[in-house]
């Protein structure tokens, strides 16, 4: 009997930390839903930004530091402009310095991470007030209030995209960025726009999960950029620009978390739950290439 304890004991260990994991997947989807909408509008123009989870977890950690002394509104109006900000810095690097968007926002990752880690000081902040924490934790109807944002999210997107010269500039200068140019479209304040899009999406997806969870540390969001890319991917966004659909990412988004929960409930250890989004990330890189070769013959 003695024997059998300390297995018992690691096995409901096991059981609960598979439990929280899920939890928190269930809680995160709205949140990659929302940065992936503005991961879309990126990758379409033929860009990437992978400083994104960064951008949630310092745009989390200014809200929450100003909340707890200056009130909800100036907290969530300057955080606000941080992912805007950075994405006009990525731009203009991008645009401007002819630097590939990888490392732009590689180095930019690390930044705003650092920023995340010197605002919080290394230490959970929490005790928000209640009015703020209801936008994340309450419902309107019945239905999730995340769930709705990140619905509208995805509304303003389509319009943004399908119905609008802005959206149709989009895909004209992420499918050929010399004909874009000499069509009159000025590529490079179209490739700023979609980085300000995308740092948006961070910054607001940064306030609804702060506001979700009740908390912050700097450590949040960490990796969330590549579960976004593989979601967006999956959903048919070319690799290369030019090509994709917004509603699509949703489906991308959605297949990324039934796959996590399916290891989830399959008992598979936590730790090669990565792997499986590598994996897929990986075979969603080649399917696209692939695609493109033989779209043009090779």
């Amino acid at each position: 009997m003695t024997s059998d304890a300390p297995s018992l004991a690691a096995s409901r260990w096991r059981d609960l930390a598979r439990q929280s994991y899920g939890l928190i997947q269930a809680l995160a989807v709205l949140i990659v839903l929302i940065v992936a909408a503005g991961m879309t509008v990126v990758m379409i123009s033929g860009e990437f930004d992978i400083s994104v989870g960064s951008v949630v977890a310092l745009t989390a950690a200014v809200s929450a530091a100003l909340m707890v002394r200056f009130g909800i509104l100036p907290a969530v109006l300057v955080s606000m402009l941080i992912g805007p900000a950075l994405g006009v810095f990525n731009g203009v690097i991008i645009t401007k310095g002819r630097i590939p968007s990888f490392i732009t926002t590689l180095g930019t990752l690390m930044i705003a991470r650092s920023l995340a880690f010197v605002t919080t000081g290394g230490r959970v902040i929490s005790n928000l007030p209640d009015s703020f924490k209801v936008i994340g934790q309450g419902q309107t109807l019945g239905i999730p209030n995340p769930f709705i944002i990140a619905i509208a999210c995805y509304a303003v997107g389509w319009v943004m995209m399908t119905r609008t010269a802005f959206g149709k500039k989009i895909y004209a200068v992420g499918a050929n960025r010399t004909v874009a140019m000499l069509s009159g479209i000025r590529a490079d304040r179209v490739k700023i726009a979609c980085m300000v899009v995308v740092g948006l999406a961070a910054s607001f997806a940064g306030n609804i999960l702060l506001s979700r969870i009740g908390a912050i540390q700097a450590d949040t969001a960490r990796g969330l950029e590549f579960e976004v890319i593989a979601g967006v991917v999956i959903g048919g966004t070319s690799l290369y620009g030019g090509q994709g659909n917004i509603l699509r990412t949703i489906i991308g988004v959605v297949i990324i978390a039934l796959i996590r929960n399916f290891l989830n409930l399959s008992r598979i250890d936590i730790f090669w739950q990565d792997f499986a989004t590598g994996a897929i990330i990986v075979g969603a890189v080649l399917l696209d290439a692939f695609q493109k070769r033989i779209g043009q013959g090779r």
